[in-house]
């Protein structure tokens, strides 16, 4: 049986530190944006953990391609921004190729310092 490839498909793993003293406010930031992405983003998956003992928060997102996440900074921006009002980026890691826009744009918020791109070997995914 030949494994293929889901071509173009990008997991994005983020890992940020929220202020404790604000944990509520930051939460509920996260459940704002996750429903928001749920109804109207192109995100296939996206599940949020949280260690509120650390003050850091993970998240991982899967996209069909380069195209869903640039969709996704269109229509979520005023979401990702009320995150990020509670949060910085600790690091980000970027799972698959995407293309240029992509990456000069989490590059341009992230930074160089704290982002990793891993290209894609081999994988399947179910959801639904």
């Amino acid at each position: 049986m030949e494994i293929k490839k889901q071509a173009g498909t990008i997991l994005l793993r983020n890992t940020m530190a929220f202020d404790r003293a604000h944990a509520d406010e930051f939460r509920q930031a996260i459940e704002d944006a996750v429903r928001f992405a749920q109804e109207n983003a192109p995100q296939l998956m996206v599940q949020v953990f949280w260690d509120l003992d650390r003050g850091l928060c993970y998240s991982f997102q899967l996209y069909a391609d380069s195209e869903a996440i640039l969709r996704h900074w269109e229509v979520s921006d005023p979401h990702i921004a009320a995150v990020m009002q509670h949060c910085v980026v600790k690091q980000m890691e970027v799972y698959g190729s995407p293309n240029d826009a992509v990456r000069s744009g989490i590059l341009a918020a992230v930074g160089s310092d704290k982002v990793t791109f891993t290209p894609e070997l081999v994988g399947y995914y179910r959801l639904g």
